[in-house]
């Protein structure tokens, strides 16, 4: 008897190793059409991810196109510059609300986190380090730097006003 149980263990496990395989065979291949499943649904939410914020982009679209039919149509360039500006402000407004926001620039410190000077100028107005002028706007969105702001820093009063400025005060 004990010999027919020996017998049967081998076939047994033999079978067993066969599931076993057939199993992670399955399981792999269950994986590999998870992996490329996962991987097409992320392109294609990557290639459709602007969607909405186009959509809101739509009337701002629609307005400039009204406007430039009717600049063609009139000579009120005050009306005209006047539309210019509201479409300005839509856009800004919609950007603003999908988390863009413009870098603050003239007046304040400069920072080369954020800020990229393009020249230092001689100032009475500002203060050494400071921004006296901005020469492209910069902008965050939700916090992470998306382009720098290009600015003008002040690198103080030259000599002479300083000197004067010595000697008079």
């Amino acid at each position: 008897m004990e010999k027919e149980k020996d017998k049967e263990k081998p076939q047994e496990k033999k079978e067993e190793n066969i599931d076993y395989k057939d199993r992670c065979l399955r399981a792999m291949a269950d994986y590999e059409n998870l992996k490329k499943r996962v991987e097409k649904e992320k392109a294609e939410y990557v290639r459709f991810s602007n969607q909405l914020l186009i959509a809101e982009l739509f009337p701002i679209m629609d307005s400039f196109d009204t406007a430039m039919n009717s600049v063609e149509n009139s000579n009120d360039k005050e009306a005209f510059l006047k539309g210019l500006k509201m479409l300005q402000g839509q856009f800004h407004s919609i950007l603003e609300a999908n988390g863009l926001k413009k870098i603050k620039t003239v007046g304040e410190k400069f920072d080369p986190n954020i800020q990229e000077a393009s020249e230092e100028v001689e100032s009475h107005k500002f203060p050494e380090g400071v921004i006296t002028e901005e020469v492209r706007s910069g902008y965050m969105l939700n916090g992470r730097l998306l382009r720098p702001a290009v600015v003008k820093v002040s690198k103080g009063k030259n000599d002479k006003a300083r000197k004067k400025e010595e000697q008079n005060g």
